[in-house]
């Protein structure tokens, strides 16, 4: 009998990563995922007390893919406007991991206030107080309504009910900034 194949920790969510990003976290249980890794579910349950500690820890790895396209595309004298819109294009470019992240229950439940103090929103939100001449105030209110706006943009090229160009997009958030600020 050959021996068994050892399956890492980093294997599993490696490969729970690609499911999610090319099926959908809906797609993603131990059966195919062990499919997946040409093994039986021992070693996921080895690794990990159940399906849900290994979809945070998978989380991590998508918060990282998230993270870079962000600041790939980020303009920090224009915060506000290129996060917003990387938002957008991150929901057209990587829609299921778009949707792990911000449709589906991988994330907790945050009420406006925590999303506001939220660590990497304070950078933007302080550039929106200097580039705009806002108050701490004013500055939290335009971040709070094109962060929601933006969402709901991008839920819906999520969904598939709408589709939009770069430019389209672009002048939505553009259009957005004005009309709050």
């Amino acid at each position: 009998m050959p021996p068994r194949p050892k399956v890492s920790k980093e294997d599993i969510i490696d490969k729970a990563y690609i499911i999610i990003k090319e099926e959908g976290i809906e797609q993603l249980n131990a059966r195919s995922l062990a499919s997946q890794l040409g093994c039986s579910t021992q070693p996921i349950f080895k690794n990990f007390k159940n399906m849900e500690e290994l979809k945070q820890s998978t989380k991590k790895k998508i918060d990282e893919q998230y993270d870079a396209f962000i600041l790939k595309h980020i303009d920090s004298n224009d915060a506000l406007f290129t996060v917003a819109s990387a938002y957008i294009h991150f929901a057209s470019e990587e829609k299921h991991l778009f949707g792990a992240l911000f449709v589906h229950p991988l994330i907790e439940s945050r009420n406006v206030s925590e999303v506001l103090t939220s660590s990497w929103n304070l950078e933007t939100i302080a550039n929106c107080q200097k580039q705009y001449a806002l108050s701490r105030k004013q500055a939290e209110d335009l971040y709070r309504d094109v962060r929601f706006y933006s969402h709901g943009i991008a839920a819906q090229i999520y969904a598939g009910t709408i589709i939009l160009s770069k430019g389209e997009i672009e002048e939505l958030v553009r259009n957005a900034i004005d009309r709050f600020k």
